[in-house]
């Protein structure tokens, strides 16, 4: 149902097919076979589209990736306009009276139409970027060109928060991700059949609570994980040591081949004291390469 309002409240030209089909079904306008046929194939599918339970199965069998405006190109919209507005046109207008002034009734009659249609339009969207995207896409810019002047990098796999990854993927494909977009936007995947493992979930929920300070709770998915490899620390939230936690999970993202890091700048002593646990209970050796854009590159051996 929420579907259908959006859809409504950004396409007001519908409400012209439906003034079409009211209009033809009251009058006395003689339709053709063809034109019978296109009209009750457009009340037939708008029928389907806007009845909730018929909208519903539509939705699923097209998968999870489109919306529910999608559905909407399996009615006839643009044709039932355009044929039914000129034929309405045509009719409003007498332009079978032949009597001088059938050419100024029809331009007067296009001139109602067009300003309707205009009227009726939502004139596009305008997509607007906020001063703060501008600068997250700027500072994340920074750091996938410091990525770029690392020669290894080309050699593992990136591992770092959501929006570094976004605009590494936006501005290069030489650099390979530990996951992709599927992993926050379950419509990438409507498709695919499979599912990221499990390790790679809950490293990015650790890498997004990181990137989210203090404030932002663990989940409960990477709380379970944590507890099940016995690295979850106890005691109160302000009590709490994560370095052996932290270093856990860093191990788990270089066993999985992601030996290039980037973690904010504000968790920079938290990343630290991981990665001496790191090296103290795993012997692997991370070190920081750089810093760009507010965030610090590291590297894992």
């Amino acid at each position: 149902m929420s579907g259908f309002e959006s859809y409504f409240l950004s396409n007001h030209g519908i409400v012209l097919v439906f003034g079409i089909l009211l209009y033809f079904w009251v009058s006395d306008i003689k339709t053709g076979p063809r034109e019978r046929r296109l009209l009750i194939l457009t009340g037939a599918t708008l029928a389907l589209v806007i009845f909730p339970v018929s909208a519903a199965a539509l939705r699923s069998y097209q998968t999870g990736f489109y919306a529910y405006p999608w559905i909407w190109s399996l009615a006839p919209v643009t044709p039932c306009i355009a044929w039914g507005a000129t034929a309405a046109l045509w009719k409003l207008t007498a332009q079978k009276r032949r009597d001088g002034k059938a050419g100024l009734r029809l331009t007067a009659g296009v001139a109602v139409l067009a300003a309707l249609l205009l009227l009726l339009g939502n004139m596009g969207n305008i997509l607007g970027v906020t001063e703060e995207e501008k600068t997250r896409q700027r500072e994340c810019g920074q750091v996938v060109a410091c990525l770029e002047e690392i020669p290894e990098a080309e050699d593992t796999l990136l591992w770092a928060p959501r929006s570094v990854l976004e605009e590494t993927r936006r501005r290069t494909g030489e650099l390979r991700l530990l996951y992709g977009r599927n992993m926050w936007e379950p419509a990438a995947a409507a498709y695919a059949y499979d599912t990221c493992p499990e390790e790679q979930q809950r490293l990015f929920d650790w890498m997004e609570t990181v990137a989210g300070g203090e404030g932002i709770q663990t989940p409960q998915g990477l709380a379970d994980f944590l507890k099940a490899a016995a690295v979850y620390p106890a005691g109160d939230a302000g009590e709490q040591n994560w370095a052996a936690a932290d270093a856990y999970m860093l191990r788990l993202a270089a066993r999985l081949d992601a030996r290039i890091w980037v973690f904010p700048g504000e968790a920079r002593e938290r990343v630290t004291a991981a990665c001496e646990a790191l090296c103290e209970t795993y012997g692997l050796n991370a070190y920081p390469l750089g810093e760009a854009g507010g965030y610090t590159v590291w590297r894992c051996e």
